[in-house]
């Protein structure tokens, strides 16, 4: 497409695309021009090897990032006013705390998803304020989907050990908050001190995003997110079997505990085919960066994630 706006130029003759650009330096002495170019930045970059510069990607990704926001907000305080109800068993407290931490870190991504695409659009882009949202971008992300990948796992684990002795509360948390904030920052941090030395951190293309061109840094975003979302798939598929099969007499609070547990399946059966979904279109980005079907689909399911 770009190829052929730029023969389409000047009666055929070829020219440059000036949509976003001007020129801010034309040298007559060396024959060179130098142009400043602001664009936005659409959900399409965190999966894409390229970053695909279009408007109504912009727009989709703007309105479902703030649709997304408000909603988590709206998550979080609802969250706040029940806090103190949801001690009745360990089951529903930890289903919880991974809830919470999933708004959490997927609110936070996305605040940095805008300051990265507003330090992008900057007329004066700074590589270190680029370099850091990069990293807290990648971070959050991440957490997002490790937190799916602590609450997938506890759902297992409860499955398999309603009735027996387990792992402590304690001991279940740790576990969540290694997983959920340990391992992302263990990612990121490994992906930053490898390539931002040889300046193959972020890309060179004014989009605060994790290179691909020279490092293949996007590979520490893309190689955990699709395999956590597999992972989940997979749990997913053996609970929900458990739980059917499942035919015993139970006292009254196993009743109990059993009806969470059917409620985080249920939660996880609506969650995981979403996420899957949406990054697994991301998939189809990596193998074809061009296609705008895949483009849209993305731009729009990834930022209304809520």
């Amino acid at each position: 497409m770009q190829g052929d706006l730029e023969q389409s130029l000047l009666d055929g003759l070829g020219g440059w695309d000036d949509e976003g650009c001007e020129a801010v330096l034309n040298s007559n002495e060396t024959g060179t021009v130098t142009c400043d170019c602001n664009h936005l930045t659409s959900f399409s970059i965190l999966m894409s090897p390229n970053s695909e510069k279009e408007l109504y990607l912009d727009i989709i990704t703007y309105i479902g990032v703030g649709i997304s926001m408000g909603s988590l907000v709206i998550c979080l305080i609802i969250e706040g006013l029940i806090w103190r109800k949801i001690r009745k068993n360990e089951t529903s407290y930890l289903r919880h705390v991974s809830i919470v931490n999933i708004a959490v870190s997927l609110l936070i991504a996305d605040i940095w998803f805008i300051i990265g695409a507003v330090i992008s659009d900057a007329k004066d882009k700074k590589t270190p304020a680029c370099t850091a949202a990069t990293f807290f971008i990648h971070f959050f992300y991440l957490s997002l989907f490790f937190w799916m990948l602590a609450s997938a796992l506890l759902l297992l684990y409860r499955t398999t050990n309603v009735f027996g002795e387990g792992l402590s509360k304690a001991s279940m948390l740790a576990i969540g908050f290694f997983l959920g904030y340990g391992a992302p920052l263990i990612i990121a941090t490994v992906t930053i001190a490898a390539t931002a030395p040889d300046n193959e951190y972020i890309r060179d293309n004014a989009v605060c995003w994790l290179n691909w061109d020279e490092s293949k840094a996007l590979l520490a975003f893309v190689i955990p997110a699709l395999s956590i979302v597999l992972i989940n798939l997979f749990i997913l598929v053996v609970v929900l079997c458990k739980i059917i099969r499942k035919r015993v007499g139970t006292t009254a609070a196993q009743a109990g505990e059993r009806h969470v547990i059917k409620v985080i399946a249920k939660s996880l059966a609506v969650l995981t085919p979403f996420f899957g979904i949406t990054w697994g279109l991301g998939a189809g980005i990596l193998a074809n960066p061009t296609d705008k079907g895949i483009l849209i689909a993305f731009a729009f399911f990834n930022s209304l994630q809520v």
